[in-house]
């Protein structure tokens, strides 16, 4: 079913929600959530006007302006679709992504699949460079467990955050690339995949990238939404696939480091078809 231009002004309905100011999409059933940190992150990332009109935005030449956050947002794809910018963080993050999975299936939207998308900084430049596009395929809290003044270890917490189905999740979970796709997401397949840390606070010191590097050898991106989302969504059993595209140096770097406009363009990238 599409989600048709016509019927996108009247999208939103109050239902209950009005003391959190949560609107719900009415119009038709959902497989598909894309959900970004950023408002300029989710444009980026999505074809030209598969965003729907949204009541008290205001576009501009490049942008809209004025989306709101952890609310859902209709869009154009060709197939039932949502949006959803969560927020800055992880716990802007868990809140904006819980928010809209609650919403969506409290307006009858079966919500199939997450798309996660945003930008991220490289460990390693070498492996990870500048505007490079990947598919996470792990996510880990470096910061959930026990702190010992150097290194902070979850297992020995004792307390998982949740007890899934294939045992306790503590601070790491895998993304399992899901066995289905809409087709204009097949492209994804062919991305390369990293593990990736999700951290409150953006790394900006030699010492802190070192510990890191250490403490997790295997992670090649930093961001500060994945875990949340991820976890999230296995939570209730919904795939979560997630994409970073490669913005800057974790840590210091000069200025020929970080190229935050052009890993904005390559998430456009990621409706390109499968080669």
């Amino acid at each position: 079913t599409l989600l048709a231009s016509s019927a996108a002004s009247d999208v939103y309905k109050r239902q209950g929600h009005a003391r959190r100011g949560h609107r719900l999409l009415e119009t038709v059933s959902a497989v598909l959530l894309v959900c970004a940190a950023t408002a300029r992150e989710l444009l980026s990332a999505l074809p030209e006007q598969a965003l729907g009109p949204v009541p008290g935005a205001v576009c501009g030449p490049a942008a809209q302006t004025g989306l709101p956050e952890q609310e859902l947002l209709p869009l154009r794809l060709g197939f039932p679709a949502l949006a959803c910018i969560t927020g800055v963080g992880p716990v802007n993050a868990a809140l904006g992504i819980g928010l809209a999975l609650a919403g969506a299936r409290q307006a009858g939207h079966a919500v199939s699949l997450v798309l996660n998308v945003g930008v991220a900084g490289s460990m390693d430049l070498q492996r990870a460079p500048l505007c490079s596009l990947w598919r996470v395929e792990e996510e880990i809290w470096p910061e959930y467990g026990l702190h010992d003044g150097t290194a902070v270890d979850g297992p020995s917490f004792g307390f998982p955050q949740w007890e899934g189905p294939h045992g306790p999740v503590f601070d790491r979970l895998p993304l399992a690339a899901p066995a289905q796709l809409p087709a204009c997401l097949h492209g994804l397949r062919s991305l390369p995949a990293a593990t990736s840390l999700s951290v409150a606070g953006g790394s900006a010191s030699r010492q802190r990238v070192e510990q890191l590097r250490q403490a997790h050898p295997g992670a090649l991106l930093e961001n500060m939404e994945g875990f949340a989302v991820a976890l999230a969504c296995a939570r209730q059993g919904i795939a979560c696939v997630e994409v970073r595209s490669v913005s800057n140096r974790v840590g210091p770097r000069a200025p020929h480091e970080t190229d935050f406009p052009g890993a904005m363009r390559r998430l456009a990238d990621i409706w390109r078809p499968a080669p």
